[in-house]
C-alpha cells in the first residue's frame, strides 16, 4: 500500500515537471503570445478617446444669487402690502433648475449646440448625429443626491459632465449650467409678467370702478337738483318753506338739507337749491382714499415694468463651481496593459497544454 502510494506520489511530480518543461520548450511561443496580446491592449490604451469628468456641487441660491430679481420681487410685495417669503422663492427656483437637469430634453437642446458634440459628430451622418447626442445627454451627464451614509461631506447635488479633455469637460460643465439657469429665469420672469399685468389690470378696473361710481352719483344728484330747482321755480317757492301736512306728516316730515332722495325737495326753495348746484358743480368729485391708494401703487408699480425685462439671477448657489478634473477615468493604461499580458501569457500557456494533450 505504501509502495502504491509513493509510486503515485513519483508520477505526480513527474508529471508536473514534464508540465513546467513543456511550457520552458514553448517559451518562445508563449512570451510571443505575451507580446502580441499586450501590443493590441497598448494600441487600444494610447488610441481610445479618453474621458475626464468635471464635477459640480450645487444648493438652493442664496438672497445674492438672486440679485436684482429678489429686489423686484420685495418692491412688488411692499407696494402691495403683500407677504414675501424669500425662501419660497429661493426653493421654487431651484426646484425648477434641478426637473430642467434631471430633463433629458433639456440635456438634448443645450448639447446639440455645444463644441462637445460638434466635435463628436464630426462627419457622421444625421442618422449617427442623433445618436451620438442622445447618447451623450444620457450617459455623459450624472446627477447624484446628497447621501450622508456615502458621502458625509457632500452638501448639495453634485452635477457631473464626461468630455473627451478636462478643459472641454469643465467648459461644457459651466455653460449648461449658466444656460439652464438663464432658461430658468426667463420661465420664472414670464410667469411673473403674467401675474404682475394681472395685478396693474385689476388695479385699473377697481380705479376706473371708482371713477365710474362716483361720476355716476354726481351727475344723478345735479340732475336731482335741477330738476328740483325747475319745480321750485314752477311753483313760485323761493325760500325753505314748511306747509300743509308736509311739515309734520308724510313721506317729507323732518327733511334733511341736501338730501336728493327726497321727492320734495323743492320745498327747500330757489335761493338754497341754487346753492347747492353751485357748490356741487364747484367742489368737483371727492374721492375716497383707496383711490389715492391705488394712484400710488400704480406709480410705484410702472418703473418695475421695465425692470423686469433687464433683471437677472441666478436659481442656484455653488458649493463648488465646475472643477478641472486632474485624472483621467478613461482608459486605464497600465491596466489595460497589465491585462493585455495576463490574456497573452495565459492564453499562450494553454495552448501549449492543450497541444500537449492532444499529443499523448
Amino acid at each position: 500500500m505504501s509502495n502504491d502510494l509513493s509510486i503515485n506520489r513519483k508520477d505526480d511530480e513527474i508529471d508536473l515537471v514534464e508540465l513546467f518543461r513543456s511550457l520552458w520548450d514553448k517559451k518562445l511561443w508563449i512570451i510571443l503570445s505575451t507580446l502580441i496580446f499586450t501590443l493590441i491592449a497598448g494600441i487600444y490604451a494610447f488610441t481610445a478617446k479618453e474621458q475626464w469628468t468635471s464635477k459640480a456641487e450645487i444648493i438652493p441660491p442664496n438672497v445674492s444669487d438672486l440679485g436684482e430679481y429678489f429686489v423686484l420681487r420685495k418692491e412688488y410685495a411692499r407696494i402691495l402690502g403683500a407677504d414675501f417669503d424669500v425662501n419660497a422663492l429661493r426653493n421654487g427656483l431651484y426646484e425648477h433648475f434641478s426637473q430642467r437637469v434631471y430633463s433629458i430634453d433639456e440635456r438634448v437642446d443645450f448639447l446639440k449646440d455645444s463644441a462637445l458634440f460638434q466635435k463628436l459628430s464630426e462627419k457622421q451622418s444625421e442618422e449617427q448625429k442623433n445618436r451620438t447626442l442622445y447618447m451623450l445627454a444620457r450617459d455623459s451627464i450624472a446627477i447624484s443626491k446628497p447621501d450622508v451614509k456615502k458621502n458625509p461631506d457632500l452638501m448639495g447635488n453634485q452635477i457631473s459632465l464626461s468630455a473627451e479633455n478636462p478643459v472641454l469637460a469643465q467648459k461644457t460643465l459651466a455653460q449648461m449650467m449658466s444656460a439652464i439657469s438663464q432658461k430658468v429665469l426667463q420661465i420664472e420672469l414670464t410667469d411673473f409678467t403674467i401675474w404682475f399685468n394681472q395685478t396693474i389690470t385689476a388695479l385699473n378696473f377697481e380705479k376706473e370702478k371708482i371713477e365710474f361710481d362716483l361720476k355716476t352719483h354726481e351727475s344723478v344728484q345735479l340732475e336731482r337738483l335741477n330738476k328740483a330747482y325747475d319745480t321750485a321755480s314752477k311753483a313760485g317757492v323761493r325760500e325753505y318753506s314748511r306747509f300743509g301736512n308736509y311739515a309734520t306728516t308724510g313721506s317729507t316730515q323732518n327733511i334733511v338739507v341736501g338730501d336728493t332722495n327726497i321727492p320734495y325737495q323743492f320745498m327747500l326753495g330757489e335761493k338754497y337749491l341754487k346753492a347747492q348746484i353751485d357748490a356741487e358743480q364747484e367742489k368737483g368729485i371727492i374721492y375716497p382714499e383707496r383711490y389715492y391708494e391705488i394712484q400710488r401703487q400704480l406709480t410705484q408699480l410702472e418703473p418695475l415694468v421695465e425692470k423686469l425685462k433687464t433683471t437677472k439671477a441666478q436659481t442656484f448657489h455653488y458649493v463648488s463651481s465646475p472643477d478641472y478634473p486632474v485624472k483621467k477615468d478613461a482608459p486605464k493604461r497600465a491596466l489595460i496593459l497589465l491585462i493585455g499580458a495576463l490574456l497573452g501569457g495565459g492564453l499562450g500557456c494553454l495552448v501549449v497544454l492543450v497541444r500537449k494533450v492532444f499529443a499523448r
